[in-house]
C-alpha cells in the first residue's frame, strides 16, 4: 500500500492530465473539500461535479511542490500550481492540508490568495 505522502505526490501529478473522474478516485465518498476562500463542497460526487466544471476553463496543470510534510494521516505541502487559462499563464502559490482514511482523502483544504490568481487572469 502507497504512504500517505506518495498519494499526495500522485495526486498532485494526476492534475497534468485534467481528468475529474480520475481525480476524484482519490477521494473517499464522504469527503470534504475546501479551495479557500471559495465555498467547501462535501461528498465524492459533489467534488467530481466540481472539479468536472472547475477543469473545463484550463489548458493545462501542473503542481509543482516545493515541500511537503507527511504525520499520520496528515499531509501538508507548500506548493505552486501553475495554469494556463484563456492563454494566460498563471502560478499561485498554495498551502494544501490532506487529511487521508484507507489511502484516500478524507478531507482537503487548499489555502491561496484569490488576488493573486485573478490578477494574472486580469494581465
Amino acid at each position: 500500500m502507497a504512504t500517505n505522502d506518495q498519494i499526495i505526490r500522485d495526486f498532485a501529478a494526476a492534475w497534468s492530465r485534467l481528468d475529474a473522474e480520475e481525480l476524484a478516485s482519490y477521494f473517499t465518498s464522504d469527503a470534504f473539500y475546501h479551495n479557500i476562500p471559495m465555498d467547501p463542497v462535501a461528498g465524492q460526487a459533489n467534488i467530481r461535479a466540481f472539479l468536472a466544471d472547475f477543469l473545463r476553463e484550463p489548458s493545462s496543470i501542473t503542481f509543482e511542490i516545493r515541500h511537503q510534510l507527511a504525520a499520520g494521516n496528515l499531509v501538508f505541502n507548500e506548493r505552486v500550481d501553475h495554469s494556463v487559462w484563456g492563454g494566460k499563464k498563471v502560478s499561485l502559490p498554495v498551502l494544501g492540508v490532506f487529511e487521508l482514511e484507507g489511502g484516500k482523502i478524507k478531507s482537503w483544504r487548499d489555502y491561496f490568495d484569490m488576488a493573486t490568481f485573478t490578477k494574472a487572469l486580469e494581465e
